[in-house]
């Protein structure tokens, strides 16, 4: 475990600027970036760093090749893609959650982790009992009990979970599928490692038909028929079971309406109400390379390309023997009595070129001296008003707007105040709500997600646009001071 990326990655002395580079970068596990994405803002966090006085030397491209080094970073070249893709490799992630899990410590879930284990092994044993007697009183028993908690229902109402309780198994929900989306992470490292696996054992493989080699040619797919592959189908298959999805999907709903979510924090918000796409995500991703690896692999074997890596494999094993039957013949120094003939072509690595830089040969000209503008202090208010959205005043609306009401959309408060910067106005207005409201989501609730606004560029052509439906609530005016 100690030459393992996670506990290197814990006891390395760059451990804090590391964590916090790579948290910044992949704010969730599942997030991929692109190549150019991750040079981008990587460089933008060092010039930061560096601003406040660390001393840090390394380009973003030395700090991404050493995380990949170091597996800390996982690199692919999907297929497709224009450029390579990086994300968090399965092995950080924990190292990871355990920081963060330090720097912000949360109540421990206990009372939803035991109704969990409780249920778990209460259905375990009911559906592992072979004997039908046994389980039709089971079956009987829990008619009873619904049938009272019906009566119960009916004669007094409902009595709903607390709000803190709620909470708590809100949290519990998503650290569980936290731990999920990592186990997909795993299974998707598994299905490569055993691609790569086998692609060895083919490509050693002495005789003209072993068993793997049949197993390809008889048409099995040995990635779906391993360990891994069985495990994870048989979760694919429950959460892509219509009933069993259309379930999850109307129980998200119903809980976005529930007094416990303002308890929650923007981001705990955002992680429960998006439980089905995280999974689907995350499962999806682990279906198409488990898809194209089983397919890759029987190409593989029956093209061309097996048989070329057979033959180098035997020429590199044949070259090893010559070489370790003249070593003790020949020396380093020995002058080999054979003339190597080259090419006239003179090849280089693209990588090699230099592009040439307009400003370092500058051409000659002569400055003239310029007449001195007259300042107008207004205009230059103007001018700076309209280069930046004015975000005091957008904060000023939303706080006057919740003191008379609960709640506010964007839209309402296009209406309530002058948009006085145009489009500029509603972005910001968007943009605040990313950060401190809730976006509404769901097309099948009892009011339509998406709504209406307006607004009047400067040159006095009113404009319409249809955005997704933002909600500033009270809970948020801490945040906006």
């Amino acid at each position: 475990m100690r030459e393992g990326p996670m506990w290197m990655l814990l006891g390395s002395r760059q451990a804090p600027l590391t964590m916090a580079l790579l948290l910044s970068l992949f704010p969730e596990s599942s997030t991929q970036l692109s190549s150019a994405s991750v040079m981008e803002k990587l460089s933008v966090e060092l010039d930061g760093l560096r601003a406040r006085g660390e001393d840090i030397e390394k380009t973003p491209q030395m700090l991404v090749a050493e995380y990949v080094q170091a597996k800390w970073l996982a690199r692919s070249f999907p297929e497709g893609a224009s450029e390579e893709v990086y994300e968090l490799a399965a092995d950080v992630v924990p190292a990871l959650q355990l920081v963060r899990g330090q720097l912000e410590p949360r109540q421990t879930a206990t009372e939803s982790g035991l109704a969990v284990v409780i249920d778990s092994v209460l259905r375990l044993a009911s559906e592992t009992d072979p004997d039908p007697a046994s389980r039709l009183a089971a079956l009987h028993e829990e008619s009873r009990r619904i049938t009272d908690e019906i009566r119960r229902v009916m004669k007094h109402g409902v009595s709903p979970l607390e709000p803190g309780r709620a909470s708590e198994r809100g949290r519990h929900i998503v650290a569980m599928v936290e731990a999920i989306a990592t186990d997909f992470r795993r299974v998707r490292d598994a299905f490569e490692r055993l691609n790569r696996d086998l692609r060895r054992q083919l490509v050693e493989h002495e005789g003209s038909r072993g068993e793997v080699l049949e197993d390809v040619f008889l048409g099995s797919d040995v990635i779906a028929e391993s360990d891994e592959g069985k495990s994870f189908l048989a979760f694919w298959r429950l959460l892509t079971d219509p009933g069993q999805f259309e379930g999850l999907r109307s129980a998200l709903e119903a809980l976005e309406s529930r007094p416990f979510v303002r308890s929650l924090n923007l981001e705990e918000r955002r992680r429960l109400f998006r439980v089905t796409e995280t999974l689907l995500v995350e499962g999806g991703t682990v279906q198409d390379v488990m898809t194209t690896l089983g397919r890759s692999l029987k190409t593989f074997v029956q093209s061309r390309e097996f048989q070329e890596q057979r033959k180098i494999q035997r020429l590199i094993r044949a070259a090893i023997t010559e070489s370790l039957a003249l070593k003790d013949r020949l020396t380093n120094g020995r002058t080999l009595d054979y003339t190597l003939t080259l090419s006239t072509s003179s090849l280089r690595s693209v990588a090699q070129l230099v592009l040439a830089d307009p400003q370092e040969r500058p051409g000659e000209t002569t400055v003239d001296d310029a007449e001195a503008p007259e300042i107008d202090l207004e205009l230059m208010r103007a001018m700076i008003d309209n280069a930046d959205i004015d975000i005091p005043l957008l904060k000023q609306n939303i706080r006057s707007a919740l003191t008379q009401r609960s709640q506010v959309s964007v839209g309402e408060l296009s209406r309530i105040f002058p948009v006085t910067q145009g489009l500029a106005t509603i972005v910001g207005y968007l943009s605040l709500g990313q950060r401190y409201g809730i976006v509404l989501q769901n097309s099948e609730r009892d009011f339509h997600p998406w709504e209406r606004v307006s607004w009047a560029g400067q040159d006095d052509v009113v404009r319409q646009a249809r955005i997704a439906q933002v909600l500033f609530t009270r809970d948020c005016l801490n945040d906006l001071d």
